[in-house]
């Protein structure tokens, strides 16, 4: 027993020698270089963390904030070209697309708005977009994408009933026919229902005597197509 407290009591005194000597030694190196220096090294590190602190800070306020966006054009047009308007801030030239193809492109001077005719539509669907882009090329934003259906033939009218120079003996006359889909029907300026297929029914009612039937399509890109049918309505009594 008293041999192991000797040991633990060598054990504890060797700790203290090496505390010690580290202390001196310590206190030696700051004797050495100086406190001055010490402080001096605390202060260089913390300079540098704020340098990279405001470093990362100014490239935050740096993010490009520019907007571009083109007016909703028509859904459908039976012109081969077509006004693109709209607006961008930030940008110092916009650069306008058909069917994924660059046609055209403005220069905003300064200004918010822009506009330009775009030529060479295909028939049927197209997409228009613009990207408005900085002056040094390192910023750009394309705006949505739109469809224009592009249409130049008119619309087609069959008139199945009534026939042309028919004599009714009815007062009120069924009245039916076909057209294009997505496209309207008037009847003496009255519109008629028209299905998904392009097919209409209706009915009206005749004067005695002669009538005179006007039927107008009008098809989503403004071409239109006219007919008129004459009958007679004699009554029975």
């Amino acid at each position: 027993m008293s041999h192991l407290y000797q040991h633990r009591n060598k054990q504890n005194n060797s700790k203290i020698i090496i505390l010690v000597l580290m202390t001196v030694l310590l206190i030696s190196i700051i004797i050495l270089i100086g406190f001055d220096s010490i402080i001096n090294s605390a202060l260089l590190f913390t300079n540098l963390f704020r340098s990279d602190t405001k470093i990362n800070n100014v490239e935050t306020e740096e993010v490009f904030y520019g907007s571009v966006s083109i007016d909703t054009p028509s859904v459908a047009t039976n012109s081969a070209s077509i006004i693109v308007s709209g607006q961008a801030t930030g940008f110092d030239s916009v650069d306008y697309y058909l069917n994924n193809v660059k046609s055209e492109s403005s220069s905003l001077d300064k200004s918010t708005v822009f506009s330009s005719e775009i030529g060479k539509l295909k028939i049927g669907e197209n997409i228009l977009y613009a990207v408005a882009r900085t002056k040094d090329g390192n910023n750009s934003k394309k705006t949505e994408k739109f469809t224009v259906i592009y249409k130049r033939d008119a619309p087609s009218l069959q008139i199945d009933k009534p026939k042309n120079e028919e004599i009714v003996h009815s007062q009120e006359v069924e009245i039916s026919g076909t057209t294009d889909r997505n496209t309207t029907i008037h009847l003496n300026n009255a519109p008629i229902v028209v299905d998904l297929k392009g097919d209409f029914v209706t009915s009206t009612k005749l004067k005695e005597g002669d009538n005179t039937l006007n039927f107008k399509a009008t098809d989503v890109a403004g071409n239109t197509s006219e007919k008129s049918i004459h009958i007679v309505y004699q009554s029975e009594e």
